[in-house]
């Protein structure tokens, strides 16, 4: 996608709403396996667009009041979400990154930001070596 184009996305219920400038760098485009992203979304993975938090490629454009943020005890990852329909908007590492999810945005993901690696661990419940789409794994302890 040459220079990049900015994606726009929501919560359901459409309170909360974000922009993400695919010009901007990303981390990695991954499905994960933890156990973690298996609870927040209720699915046994979930597609996970890292993105640098300094970075300016996302941000919240409006409903930001409705967002809130959990944090399991011990988790390095606050899971924001909007406070009125529940929706995973977006996690932060306490690392430097930012975790969207591609399932929030309006328009179809170009090829450039479609997953590049399975993060696989012991607490994956699909058999990640059986996985046949050529997608690389990449162990990640729990």
């Amino acid at each position: 996608m040459a220079g990049g184009a900015i994606m726009h996305g929501r919560c359901y219920c459409g309170r909360v709403e974000f922009e993400y400038d695919t010009s901007k760098p990303i981390v990695q485009s991954a499905y994960c396996h933890c156990e973690s992203c298996r609870a927040a979304h209720a699915a046994p993975l979930c597609q996970v667009i890292y993105v640098c938090r300094d970075g300016g490629a996302f941000r919240i454009t409006s409903g930001e009041e409705h967002v809130k943020t959990f944090r399991k005890k011990g988790s390095p990852v606050a899971r924001a979400f909007c406070t009125e329909c529940g929706s995973r908007v977006y996690n932060d590492h306490d690392r430097t990154d930012i975790g969207l999810f591609p399932a929030l945005l309006s328009e179809p993901l170009p090829e450039s930001l479609r997953p590049t690696v399975h993060r696989c661990s012991s607490e994956s419940i699909l058999p990640c070596e059986d996985l046949a789409d050529a997608i690389p794994l990449r162990p990640t302890s729990p």
